[in-house]
């Protein structure tokens, strides 16, 4: 399979950067899961590990029925995520930035999908997180921001 486009040459680097932080993320989150379990059940970390189940999505700000969030889930994962992998194809995004969000995603929906609720342990302010919901967010982030400094230059992006 031929790929063509803008970003064909370093497309194969790119796309195993990808692979290399999905999976990154994917791991570092289940790690770092039953580490806070850990530590938190020996009494260590009171003040920000908070182990918890949620069976909620988008940080708890919706809610629907097991099956139709794991629906959505995906169906979110494969729109977002095939939309800045093929930004990160073209050399209009870095291939970081759809590996954070799709690891990220990967990682809570096999939560979900194992245990029916995501595992969240990280207490900041009022809400609690995790390494995936931290990748997601920093993927966005650095999204918009890359999206942006073009505009804030004054220089297109192609």
């Amino acid at each position: 399979m031929r790929l063509e486009g803008p970003g064909e040459a370093s497309w194969p680097r790119a796309l195993t950067r990808l692979a290399v932080v999905v999976t990154t993320v994917v791991a570092g989150d289940g790690i770092t899961k039953v580490l806070a379990a850990s530590l938190a059940s020996a009494g260590y970390g009171r003040e920000i590990l908070q182990p918890l189940q949620n069976p909620e999505f988008s940080l708890g700000l919706a809610s629907a029925s097991f099956p139709v969030t794991l629906v959505l889930a995906v169906l979110g994962i494969a729109a977002l995520g095939g939309y800045t992998v093929w930004q990160a194809w073209s050399g209009a995004a870095p291939s970081w930035i759809p590996g954070l969000l799709i690891g990220g995603s990967i990682a809570n929906l096999l939560d979900r999908a194992a245990f029916g609720a995501v595992h969240d342990w990280l207490r900041i302010g009022r809400v609690v997180i995790n390494l995936a919901d931290l990748a997601v967010a920093l993927g966005l982030v650095g999204y918009v921001i890359f999206m942006a400094l073009p505009l804030a230059t004054g220089r297109n992006r192609a």
